[in-house]
Order: structure tokens, then C-alpha cells, then sequence
């Protein structure tokens, strides 16, 4: 319990109070996705709590400063990182904006035996076989950087890193996530159903995507503190009503157990769940301020 709240407030810290998601820049076929908002993240309360804890602790900027001037990578500009991909291991692209400097980018990549360089109109793509796995990116002039296993895959990520998408998705659940919150610091979203069909999966998970079709989740700063908004639509009216019986008891068991814990037991400030058909709504909100206090703990134990 006590991992998932940590992770669940490391998550949230790093996307706050962001802009919603641009349709244009994911795939239309898209099964799955992952956006990040940092910029916005820096004027909320718990973003302006840690960027000036990391401003007092002089080896965080030492490293910061580092990244910049070898890779080109400006860690306090990023804007957003969107990741999306059709569900097959270890493909997908991503596209990072701000913060890239793509004179610095290239001259590291061009210094190293490994890469290899070739043209795509005006932008260069690197790849490297180098590794586990292989990868390809490319910095473009306007601070963003793309980056996948394959030039393909970067060469289609560069199309939509230039705002030349269909800006329409597949799968209608992103539109809705995309439309819970005015602004969406995080929004996650899978189509088990196409994933399965590619992804190699252990006999507990297919099971539980043989009853669910979609699901995702939004995370933004809301009326004061943090709202999380979850989304599972489940193959079936059946499925839905099971399903929605045990995210219940799950939640509940959630709520229980904090409250039981004098230290978090005013971290989770609500909960509801509702199913409309076979899909389910879950909204949690979080306290902002105890979110900043076990930040802040542990910040003091990693120093």
C-alpha cells in the first residue's frame, strides 16, 4: 500500500495543472498511450515545492547541468512527453518537447562510432543496433525530440511531431479522457483487446483482459487538491457488473487502510465509483498538502 502511494504521488507530482492532450500528435491507430505534462507542473503547489528543494541541493543541478551541455537536454525546460504505440513490445514512438537542443544532440550523436546518421527531408535520424535493443531519434530545431526503435517508426513520429496528424483516434476512450478534465496533467490509455493480440502476456493478465476492452485514467490538479479519473469498459454488461464489484471492494479496502494509518489517513479525500452500461468511473481525490509532506520525507532521506 504504502509503494503504491508513493509511486501514485511521484506520478502526479510530475504532471500537474497541464493542457490536454493534442490528438494530432499520436497515431490514429494508436492502441495504447502515455502523456506527461511538465510544464505547467512547475507553477503548481507541488511543483514549485520541488523545484526549489532541487535548487538547494547542489548535486540535483550539478547533474542537471550536466545532461545539458553532453546531451543537449535541458531537464528544467521539458514541456511534455507523449508515448504511444500499436501494443507490440518495443515498438512505439515518443516525442519530447522543450528543452532540446538539437545543435548539441547531433554533435553527440555524430561523435559516437555506433551511430549511424541518415536524412529525412531537413532533419537527421540517428539509429543505433547498440544494446538490448535498437533505437533511432531525432532533435528538430523547434526543441522537440523524437525517438523510437526504428527510423520508421521516428519518420512517422516527426510527421506528427509537426502537427500533421488526423487528430482523430480509433479508439473514442481517448477522446472522452481527454475531455474529463479542463486540464489533464496525465492521461494513460490501452485497448487491452488490440494489445493482447500482439503483446506477450502471463495467463493472470489475459485473463483479466479477456473481460476488459478499454481502460485509462487522467490525473490533474482540481478545485484545490488532486484528482485522479479511471475509465474501464469491459466486453460485456456481465463482465461490468463484476468488474465494478471488485474495484469497489478495492478501493474500499484502500480507504480502510489509510485511514488506519495516522500518518496518511487524511491522504485520500474522497472516492466514488459509478457504471453506466459496461463502463466503469472511478474518482479519487488526493490531499495536496500530504502529498508535499511525504515528498518531502522522502527527499530528506535520499540526501
Amino acid at each position: 500500500m504504502k509503494s503504491f502511494l508513493l509511486l501514485t504521488t511521484l506520478s502526479i507530482a510530475i504532471s500537474l495543472n497541464g493542457k490536454q492532450l493534442d490528438m494530432g500528435k499520436i497515431s490514429q491507430d494508436a492502441n495504447w498511450l502515455v502523456h506527461m505534462d511538465f510544464q505547467s507542473m512547475r507553477s503548481s503547489a507541488i511543483g514549485t515545492f520541488i523545484e526549489e528543494s532541487y535548487q538547494n541541493i547542489s548535486e540535483v543541478e550539478r547533474k542537471i547541468n550536466e545532461v545539458q551541455k553532453k546531451y543537449g537536454l535541458n531537464l528544467m525546460k521539458t514541456e511534455n512527453l507523449t508515448m504511444f504505440g500499436d501494443g507490440e513490445r518495443h515498438r512505439g514512438i515518443g516525442i519530447l518537447e522543450g528543452g532540446v537542443d538539437a545543435s548539441i544532440v547531433n554533435r553527440f550523436a555524430q561523435s559516437k562510432e555506433t551511430i549511424e546518421a541518415s536524412k529525412m527531408g531537413k532533419d537527421t535520424i540517428f539509429s543505433t543496433q547498440k544494446g538490448r535493443s535498437p533505437m533511432a531519434f531525432a532533435a528538430l530545431k523547434n526543441g522537440k525530440m523524437v525517438f523510437g526503435p526504428d527510423r520508421d517508426l521516428v519518420s512517422e513520429g516527426i510527421f506528427l511531431a509537426k502537427n500533421k496528424g488526423s487528430r482523430v483516434s480509433a479508439y473514442p476512450m481517448i477522446e472522452s479522457l481527454n475531455e474529463l478534465m479542463d486540464n489533464p496533467g496525465f492521461v494513460f490509455f490501452a485497448n487491452m483487446k488490440g494489445a493482447k493480440e500482439v503483446a506477450e502476456l502471463d495467463q493472470w493478465v489475459r485473463l483479466m483482459t479477456d473481460k476488459i476492452d478499454s481502460c485509462g485514467m487522467v490525473i490533474g490538479d482540481q478545485d484545490g487538491g488532486l484528482k485522479i479519473i479511471g475509465l474501464v469498459q469491459t466486453n460485456s454488461i456481465e463482465s461490468s457488473e463484476a468488474m465494478e464489484n471488485m474495484i469497489r471492494g478495492g478501493v474500499a479496502m484502500m480507504d480502510m487502510k489509510v485511514k488506519n494509518d495516522e500518518r496518511m489517513k487524511n491522504f485520500l479525500e474522497g472516492y466514488k465509483v459509478v457504471r453506466e452500461g459496461n463502463i466503469i468511473r472511478v474518482e479519487i481525490e488526493l490531499s495536496n498538502s500530504l502529498i508535499i509532506e511525504r515528498i518531502q520525507k522522502e527527499m530528506k532521506k535520499a540526501v
